[in-house]
């Protein structure tokens, strides 16, 4: 249990954790039962919460948070990213599973990226670009400025990946 004192105004906030792949159905992120939060002690302007939750969530007071979760990519930036990183795992042979293992991180992690759900951090797309040997900008820069990645994207979106 974590046990935080908080002041009027200030929060805290219950995420899935970074590692939980997005696909995870509801019932199997709360198998362990669910979220409590428990008033422990009131002392005026202060309040003593106890938080208890599955380990696929993680708690952590507003302020500690880091710039990406309290500031997340736009749904267009995510979008953009999304068909990016499509095109660039095509023309490298890679699956999200050799792009993981190439790049050190989990599988989860890059599907993040690649879908466009879940939480995103600059170090995993810095490990990622180095694999795709681009640039962290150049996954940001939408798919097809170039013939083959007008090629690749004709032939993904023809399988329905849009």
């Amino acid at each position: 249990m974590l046990i935080l004192t908080r002041k009027p105004s200030q929060s805290l906030s219950i995420h899935p954790h970074p590692t939980l792949d997005p696909g995870t159905p509801v019932e199997q992120v709360f198998a362990d039962g669910p979220i409590h939060v428990q008033v422990l002690a009131v002392q005026g302007r202060q309040v003593r919460l106890g938080v208890a939750a599955p380990a696929g969530f993680c708690i952590v007071r507003d302020a500690l948070l880091p710039p990406a979760a309290v500031s997340p990519l736009s749904e267009g930036a995510r979008r953009v990213l999304a068909r990016k990183l499509k095109v660039l795992m095509f023309l490298n042979c890679h699956s999200t599973h050799s792009l993981a293992a190439a790049a050190g991180l989990a599988p989860a992690r890059v599907r993040a990226a690649e879908s466009g759900v879940g939480a995103l951090v600059l170090d995993d797309l810095e490990k990622i670009a180095r694999v795709l040997e681009v640039k962290v900008v150049e996954l940001f820069i939408s798919p097809g400025r170039t013939a083959v990645e007008r090629v690749v994207l004709g032939l993904l979106e023809g399988e329905g990946y849009k």
